[in-house]
């Protein structure tokens, strides 16, 4: 625990807080919790953190015992969670549940993360019997620079992937929409259905993929919190 800001406290929240409250722990755990394992994929959801940081969170959070390092077949690592780290689960919701509620909307769509509100997207994705497979929905964000701007979350065989090159894809789904609003939408914090009579929204395809869009498209996993009245948000 050395390498932590320690308290010096008997507290439980005190030696608890010594490694959950570094910078950026939480988010990792997040990812963990949410089915990533492999480094790359860790990382996919924390875009905005260094590699070399991430590495060090990971060994920290092995040290601490919420964490294992397992090496799978073709030299593939996995970080799997142990009882302790899954036990942490309510409490990384409790948090982003108050965050939901509580805090204003506005600054967080300021500048916001595209890599993981696509990645977010990409793990909530829920696959349907009326859709083929493999299903590709391509999303073109306006606000953003060009080469942020383009997105394709492919569906297949029950898996999610999301890419960032047009292969060539034969797209089943187009959506045009800005960051900002689709941030809005996916939160929770503004109705799909009314984005699109807006044309806030714009999503092409057949009508038989479109109609059900809401459904397939899913939303953040605290989109069903209720947000406090404005005058009471921080």
């Amino acid at each position: 625990m050395s390498k932590h800001v320690q308290y010096g406290q008997y507290c439980p929240l005190a030696m608890s807080s010594e490694f959950l409250c570094t910078r950026w722990t939480m988010l990792v755990l997040r990812e963990l919790l949410f089915g990533s394992s492999q480094f790359n994929d860790i990382s996919r959801g924390v875009p905005r953190m260094s590699r070399t940081l991430l590495s060090s969170r990971l060994k920290e959070l092995i040290e601490v015992g919420v964490l294992t390092r397992e090496e799978g077949a073709g030299s593939l690592v996995h970080y799997r969670l142990t009882n302790a780290g899954k036990a942490l689960g309510p409490v990384v919701m409790s948090m982003a549940g108050w965050g939901q509620e509580w805090l204003k909307i506005e600054p967080s769509v300021e500048d916001i993360d595209v890599g993981l509100l696509m990645w977010d997207i990409r793990r909530n994705i829920k696959p349907m019997p009326q859709l083929p497979n493999p299903f590709i929905v391509e999303f073109f964000l306006t606000d953003v620079p060009e080469s942020k701007s383009q997105h394709w979350l492919i569906s297949e065989d029950d898996k999610n992937d999301l890419c960032h090159i047009d292969h060539g894809f034969d797209v089943d789904v187009y959506i045009k929409v800005s960051a900002k609003k689709l941030t809005k939408v996916w939160m929770g914090w503004e109705d799909f259905a009314t984005a699109i009579k807006d044309r806030e929204l714009i999503i092409k395809g057949d009508e038989k993929y479109t109609r059900i869009a809401v459904k397939w498209l899913g939303q953040s996993s605290v989109a069903g919190i209720k947000k406090q009245p404005e005058e009471n948000r921080i």
